[in-house]
């Protein structure tokens, strides 16, 4: 059964896309310090960290089109 995609208006936090992804907090990190590895995210005023479902899906698809 495949994984449905988030809503495009929604956000998610880093965690919630860490477990999402199945990865450490860590390796979000990480993949944050390299361009185009991560997905955008949107930095809250209180430093916290949101990923919004419309750039968690074109990530995603740009992963696929790198690979196929």
């Amino acid at each position: 059964m495949a994984a449905k995609l988030p809503d495009p208006d929604d956000f998610m936090t880093a965690d919630e896309f860490c477990a999402r992804m199945r990865i450490s907090k860590d390796t979000f990190y990480k993949w944050r310090q390299i361009p185009g590895a991560a997905p955008v995210v949107h930095k809250l005023r209180n430093g916290s960290l949101r990923i919004s479902g419309a750039d968690f899906t074109a990530w995603l698809l740009d992963l696929r089109s790198e690979v196929a």
